[in-house]
């Protein structure tokens, strides 16, 4: 039992690690060129119950509304809006919902 031990720790070790290296990686990619495809990748990649300081660090600095951050590309939408991500904080400081779509209000 301790050789299987052995061999999965580094298994999972490189797994953690590969989810956070990609959400980095698409991260960099929006705050160089602000596309929807790395965008919408982070918020799928996005945990519920980040921390705030976690969300900068990976997309860089938000337009902070106080009780969510936004985060937009240079495109519109259907509707005229603004096409955007919204990461809503809870009382903790926490990441409680996230959705990317158009931002009409």
């Amino acid at each position: 039992m301790k050789k299987i031990s052995k061999y999965l720790l580094p298994i999972i070790v490189l797994f953690g690690c590969s989810s956070n290296t990609e959400i980095e990686k698409f991260g960099k990619h929006y705050q160089k060129n602000n596309d929807y495809e790395s965008l919408s990748k982070v918020v799928e990649l996005m945990k519920l119950g980040a921390d705030t300081a976690y969300v900068k660090q990976i997309l860089g600095e938000p337009i902070n509304m106080g009780f969510d951050y936004r985060y937009t590309i240079d495109s519109i939408g259907p509707n005229g809006c603004a096409i955007g991500a919204v990461f809503n904080i809870n009382k903790d400081g926490k990441i409680d919902q996230k959705w990317i779509d158009e931002i009409c209000e």
